[in-house]
């Protein structure tokens, strides 16, 4: 999955889905995955965002509900997640002709509450009535917040949010391989993805999201009136050596959601809610997958036309030499 931005020099932003970038060069992110987990009043949100870029600094900004922990984070967690949720594929094979040619498939006022630095990133927790410490702890990075962020992070702050800026250490290079997995925990009454943001992007925003808890987890769409997270996978998952990153987590068996969706940035309005679904019942998506078969008919017609002369080739001379004899 690809999550979009686009920064084109200082201070020019883009989103991915759950908060936005300012970068000093050129920088997209290509990819976005999620693992929400919830435990009680804590959730604990584990990131993994790739870019491509030239960038050797960037900001990264995620709007909290409280005061958050951080750390770095496995990115090899995703892989497991990945085997374990991945749909059921059905093949169904459509024959083509002997060129290749067939049928298509159809459709198809500011302050900063705490200070770290955590492996090659130096994180900050930003509290205010308004973007001005955003801004502020920007211009103190060498970076300049753009306008439109700003706007947009300014409802979040009037909720008594906070605003974890995220900067990349010079001394850990470009940005061209990706960002080191981040995961933040803070407490929350109402679980969330906070999605906001995405709305200032220029290209659409596509996320996976992960969510494990006690129970199946019902999540809201960020985006109404257009396209909405596709339920993937549903089930209760149990401590495993063949995945022990996730088995960490699972003391007991717990539940794991998983959804992917694309949105557009013109229909983002709200974050994503997250919430207990009223079943456990287990799920697993299928998808169709088509295998392109060669007929058999273009390589047997001419053997089965040789076959037929030769026979009638043999009738013949022996119908000749038949009525020689006679």
């Amino acid at each position: 999955m690809a999550a979009a931005l686009a920064a084109t020099g200082p201070g020019v932003s883009g989103a991915c889905a759950c908060g936005a970038f300012v970068a000093d060069q050129k920088l997209r992110a290509q990819q976005e995955t999620a693992l929400v987990e919830l435990d009680g009043r804590t959730e604990s949100i584990t990131l993994a965002v790739q870019a491509s870029s030239t960038a050797d600094q960037a900001a990264f900004l995620m709007p909290v509900p409280a005061r958050a922990e951080f750390g770095l984070a496995d990115g090899a967690i995703f892989t497991e997640l990945d085997q374990l949720t991945r749909p059921t594929v059905e093949w169904r094979e459509v024959v083509v002709d002997g060129d290749g040619a067939g049928g298509a498939p159809p459709g198809s006022g500011a302050t900063v509450v705490d200070h770290v630095e955590v492996g090659p990133y130096e994180v900050a927790q930003l509290a205010g009535t308004d973007s001005t410490a955003v801004a502020d702890w920007l211009t103190d990075n060498d970076f300049t917040l753009p306008e439109a962020l700003g706007d947009a992070l300014d409802p979040y702050l009037d909720e008594g949010w906070l605003v974890v800026a995220v900067r990349l250490a010079p001394k850990s290079g470009s940005l061209d391989d990706g960002l080191p997995p981040m995961r933040l925990s803070f407490q929350t009454d109402s679980p969330v993805y906070p999605m906001r943001l995405s709305a200032t992007a220029e290209y659409d925003q596509p996320l996976r999201l992960y969510v494990l808890a006690d129970h199946r987890m019902d999540i809201s769409n960020p985006a109404p009136g257009g396209g909405a997270l596709d339920l993937v996978f549903a089930g209760q998952v149990r401590a495993d050596a063949a995945y022990p990153l996730l088995s960490r987590s699972l003391a007991a068996p717990r539940y794991l959601t998983r959804y992917d969706g694309e949105f557009a940035p013109s229909r983002i309005t709200d974050d994503v809610r997250i919430t207990r679904a009223a079943t456990d019942e287990p799920y697993r998506a299928t998808v169709v997958m088509t295998r392109y078969v060669q007929s058999v008919w273009p390589t047997l017609l001419p053997l089965l036309a040789g076959v037929a002369l030769l026979a009638v080739a043999v009738g013949g001379a022996v119908w000749r030499r038949r009525r020689a004899k006679g």
